[in-house]
């Protein structure tokens, strides 16, 4: 990277690519990744992007898939809002210290319930990352809803596009973060909610051996892969809500996300998080036993993994639900009678005993973010142990104060990447101060930045976290003691 007239400029593998100099950090937006090797058909596979001539003006505000408003819109705020949409918005964002030499990378995907989101998104800027913590900071689109997870002809493939872009950029990165001062032999790929599903898929799938070295699953949700009955079932249903069209190009952008919407509408129950759309399993890319927790951490090629959950992660998707707020306790029972079965009643007594003054709500929201969220923080990190492996569990209690908001899925984001401003209109920071969110998000960023760079977080006075083995024990002696979840930080 070289710096011409105060801004930075890299010679990538298609070409060059001017970006901003921040306060030492060079910032390069809209970076190709790949393009579609068929340029008529929005179903395509991706290719390396073809070279360009002069310089490609990385420093405006990129592209994000096409999508609707988001449902967390709510918690999150529009903050992709300003983004403009493409089908051709196969691009990184790279943030990288302006000296950079052979720094680790973190390789960030974004969530969305695999229909929203971006990782162009302001929400995601890397800068004050990449600054405290001297690491190159990428972040990545990936094909979203109907238009990454359907295809015209009965089989699976057509559901994994979106796999498959995420290879495609990191294969990008392998050729390309040098020149930006990255080391490509120490690539963290991180990512929360639906990124942290990626990243823990991408931790094992032969597809992505060699490509990452570690791994960070931020609020992972516990969703097996589809299965091809699912996928044709899904096709199916997505035709009914389009008039029987298929998903190719003689659907406008405007139309798919329509029936998109009908699609995930039908699907919702009371007290359940959905997700109609998101990959389906496909051999050697796919795994079927993904969530077999045993299974795959034999088969993790990552060294080090951390991962963990907000306290209060479902209360993101009922907040705001008159039907789930007025619920009485003999609705929730039945809602944990199917989904706990013979446990129901165990499962209602002990979320009870764990929060005084409990609700017929926050029953519905403890248990549900434990199913979906918080159960198999433990699992993943109990079986990568056991297979020799480092693990790292944290959980992020820092609450809203919006009412019946709690600490709720994706509350940790904006401690992250402290970039409060980005982040102006999200309700969920609502009664935060600037003192916490200034300390919370010093921490949070010590520790993903010491994983980053050398596989251990630390806390803010550089003492490395313990290891699963000995949090563990820990968390058994403070279990022991009435308290039943892990700070962020040890």
């Amino acid at each position: 990277m070289e710096i011409d007239n105060n801004q930075p400029v890299v010679r990538l593998q298609a070409g060059k690519a001017r970006g901003q100099l921040r306060e030492g950090v060079a910032v390069f937006r809209g970076l190709p990744y790949g393009q579609r090797v068929d340029t008529a058909s929005r179903l395509s596979d991706l290719k390396a992007p073809d070279a360009w001539q002069g310089e490609l003006d990385a420093t405006q505000l990129a592209a994000v898939f096409p999508q609707s408003r988001s449902r967390l819109a709510l918690v999150m705020g529009d903050g992709i809002k300003d983004n403009p949409q493409s089908e051709d918005a196969f691009v990184v964002n790279v943030w990288a210290p302006e000296n950079a030499k052979s720094l680790p990378v973190l390789f960030f995907i974004h969530g969305g319930a695999f229909v929203s989101g971006g990782g162009s998104a302001p929400w995601y800027d890397g800068e004050r990352l990449a600054r405290e913590e001297a690491v190159v900071v990428v972040t990545v689109n990936y094909r979203l809803g109907a238009l990454g997870h359907l295809g015209t002809q009965p089989d699976i493939q057509g559901a994994n596009r979106p796999v498959r872009d995420l290879l495609q950029a990191l294969r990008w990165v392998q050729e390309n973060i040098a020149a930006f001062g990255g080391n490509a032999d120490q690539v963290t790929v991180g990512g929360q909610s639906a990124g942290a599903w990626y990243a823990w898929l991408l931790g094992m799938s032969p597809a992505s051996k060699g490509l990452l070295r570690r791994n960070i699953l931020m609020s992972l949700p516990k969703l097996p892969p589809m299965s091809q009955e699912e996928v044709h079932e899904l096709r199916r249903s997505f035709g009914d809500f389009a008039g029987g069209l298929s998903i190719d190009s003689s659907l406008t952008v405007e139309q798919v996300l329509a029936a998109q919407m009908k699609v995930m509408q039908s699907a919702a129950a009371f007290g359940d998080v959905s997700a109609s759309f998101r990959p389906a399993y496909e051999e050697s890319v796919v795994p079927e036993w993904m969530f077999d927790i045993t299974e795959a951490a034999r088969n993790s090629h990552v060294s080090e993994t951390l991962l963990g959950s907000t306290a209060e992660e479902n209360a993101s998707f009922f907040f705001r639900s008159e039907e789930v707020l007025s619920a009485t306790e003999q609705r929730v029972r039945q809602w944990f009678e199917q989904s706990f079965g013979a446990d129901a009643d165990a499962v209602y007594d002990r979320c009870a005993k764990k929060r005084p003054g409990h609700t017929p709500y926050t029953q519905l929201v403890d248990a549900g973010s434990e199913l979906m969220f918080g159960r198999i923080v433990p699992e993943i990190a109990q079986a990568l142990t056991l297979n020799e492996r480092s693990a790292y569990a944290y959980s992020f209690n820092v609450a809203s104060g919006l009412p019946h908001l709690m600490s709720p899925h994706c509350m940790e984001l904006p401690f992250l990447f402290g970039n409060r401003k980005d982040w102006s209109d999200a309700p969920m920071l609502t009664g935060v101060s600037e003192q916490v969110f200034e300390h919370v998000g010093g921490q949070i960023r010590r520790a993903i930045g010491g994983f980053v760079r050398e596989g251990v977080p630390r806390d803010s006075s550089g003492a490395a976290w313990p290891r699963w083995d000995e949090q563990q024990r820990i968390l058994t002696e403070m279990i022991a003691s009435g308290v039943r979840r892990l700070p962020f930080v040890e």
